[in-house]
């Protein structure tokens, strides 16, 4: 069953089947912030092209930019979905605190472990919200935020503990929040460290250090490996010429953009292309 919640482009969705809001044929872009979780058996999915295996007590936050497909699906889920419309994790940050940690500027796709009081916790609120989709009134839409809130504020403190956010690291790992943060926004205009630092009012040198001590990849790192994401998915679901893409990625021309991407790709973006195309058909 599928509950929906759509008011003036404000959206809620909760489902119990993968495949309605994914495909096992081809990847699939969703402009939700997915939540999902797997509560029996294990599930298979390809997030931008990367193999992620989930199991029973795990649950997973997938921003809306990346790409999604099912390879295998032997288990049962909830899907919670909303838009920036209903919720705009940027704006009430404040609120949340997860902006960094569960979406955008969190590396990779964060993914947490529920013990058993979790797991009773949020099938708790699993049952308070399909009885909230039911009671149409003046304050459901209040509600639902509320409990989607809370959603939230329990993930991330699990993935905090889990991650083992310690307490003498927190200004560096702000300062690696912000950085993610800022990277997301700006990775298209800003492709060097110092154009960064000059934002957070540090020196480069300063925050490649931080990062080291925290066990990160080096700022630059992290900015070559955002473009070149963001790249391969142009190329792979996009009708984009390589001119366009780069274009839209910030590069003086499409020369400069190749060079990069087979520098850290050991391809060209037109055999990227083609060889992919080769193995989907």
């Amino acid at each position: 069953m599928e509950y929906i919640f759509n008011n003036n482009f404000a959206i809620l969705k909760l489902c119990h089947q993968l495949e309605e809001v994914f495909s096992t044929s081809k990847a699939v872009r969703s402009d939700l912030y997915s939540m999902l979780w797997v509560t029996e058996g294990m599930i298979d999915l390809a997030i931008d092209e990367i193999r992620v295996p989930l199991d029973a007590g795990q649950m997973i936050f997938i921003t809306p930019v990346k790409y999604v497909k099912i390879l295998e699906n032997h288990g049962k889920v909830h899907l919670l979905q909303f838009n920036r419309e209903f919720y705009c994790i940027r704006e009430n940050d404040h609120e949340v605190s997860c902006d960094g940690i569960l979406y955008f500027g969190a590396p990779g796709v964060p993914i947490i472990h529920l013990e058993d009081q979790e797991l009773q916790s949020f099938t708790r609120l699993i049952a308070v919200l399909e009885e909230e989709f039911e009671i149409v009134d003046p304050i459901q839409e209040e509600m639902l935020r509320t409990i989607l809130k809370k959603w939230l504020i329990k993930s991330t403190r699990i993935l905090k503990r889990q991650k083992k956010f310690v307490r003498e690291n927190e200004p560096r790992a702000e300062l690696l929040r912000q950085f993610n943060i800022l990277l997301e926004k700006h990775y298209r205009e800003y492709h060097q460290v110092k154009d960064y630092a000059k934002l957070l009012n540090r020196s480069p040198k300063t925050i490649a250090n931080q990062f080291k001590i925290l066990g990160q990849e080096s700022p630059s790192m992290m900015i070559q490996q955002r473009l070149i994401i963001e790249a391969k998915r142009y190329l792979l679901y996009a009708e984009l010429s390589v001119k366009e893409i780069a274009f839209k990625l910030g590069f003086e021309d499409a020369s400069a953009f190749s060079h990069f991407f087979k520098s850290k790709t050991r391809m060209a973006p037109k055999t990227f292309r083609e060889m992919h195309h080769l193995q989907t058909n």
